[in-house]
């Protein structure tokens, strides 16, 4: 991530949303200007928003999700290269076989508090990485590191 003075700060809370955001009826756009998150669809705060941004299309990037398969191999590593009760691993690894395996990897976790407590963190790492990944793959300068860089 490259950090430049005249650069804005992007509203990094409001990033990881929009990267996990599971509602298909909304976008998330970056404002290249200001740093902040813009969303549209049926629950925009602006009804104003779509119209800014068709206006200067350059100035906003689409925020794309998150693919479903990426956060499946998160949990798929997380599994097998973090958890060290076997008998967990294989409950985890088998929850994620079939339909519905973000479900059910989630209801896995629920036997094992302190597993679920990691799996929180190690999904927060995954996602700000692919934040992070995200900025650099576009050559994007930020004013500021965002706050979990700063803390790690």
């Amino acid at each position: 991530m490259r950090l430049a003075a005249d650069a804005p700060t992007p509203d990094w809370d409001s990033f990881e949303f929009a990267f996990e955001c599971a509602d298909l009826e909304s976008r998330s756009y970056y404002d290249t200007v200001t740093g902040e998150v813009c969303v549209t669809g049926p629950f925009e705060d602006d009804p104003g928003e779509r119209e800014r941004i068709d206006a200067d299309p350059q100035r906003y990037l689409e925020i794309d999700r998150l693919p479903s398969h990426e956060q499946y191999q998160w949990m798929a590593r997380f599994a097998t290269e973090e958890v060290g009760d076997v008998l967990l691993r294989e409950r985890l690894l088998r929850a994620l076989e079939g339909r519905g395996p973000f479900r059910r990897f989630k209801d896995a976790l629920l036997s094992a508090p302190q597993e679920r407590e990691r799996w929180f963190a190690y999904h927060a790492r995954a996602l700000r990485r692919a934040i992070e990944q995200w900025f650099a793959a576009r050559d994007l300068p930020v004013r500021a590191a965002p706050p979990w860089a700063r803390r790690d």
